[in-house]
């Protein structure tokens, strides 16, 4: 895992969830990956969430009470990461790669 330097404009990943001008499918897998035990009294199935980060496409595997949110190039897994991000630094949010 690396840390990406990240903007100093960066935001709490939380502060999204009740954000209505975020998208959709942020909020939605943020307010999963962000709740009491990872989500899992959440209903099924859990939400994935997609991204452009450097004009590459990732999937966030996690969201830190860090306030980052953890990428990986790897489309298909559902943990782990590469690298850790602030929001800001990413675009294009999507439920689908």
């Amino acid at each position: 895992m690396t840390r990406s330097p990240d903007r100093t404009d960066a935001k709490h990943c939380d502060a999204y969830i009740d954000d209505p001008t975020a998208p959709d499918a942020l909020r939605k897998f943020l307010a999963f990956a962000r709740s009491p035990a990872h989500g899992q009294l959440l209903p099924k199935p859990h939400p994935k969430l997609f991204a452009d980060h450097e004009s590459r496409r990732v999937r966030v595997t996690m969201a830190s009470r860090m306030g980052d949110v953890g990428i990986t190039t790897e489309l298909d897994v559902e943990f782990g990461y590469e690298m850790r991000v602030s929001v800001s630094r990413l675009d294009n949010f999507s439920e689908v790669p």
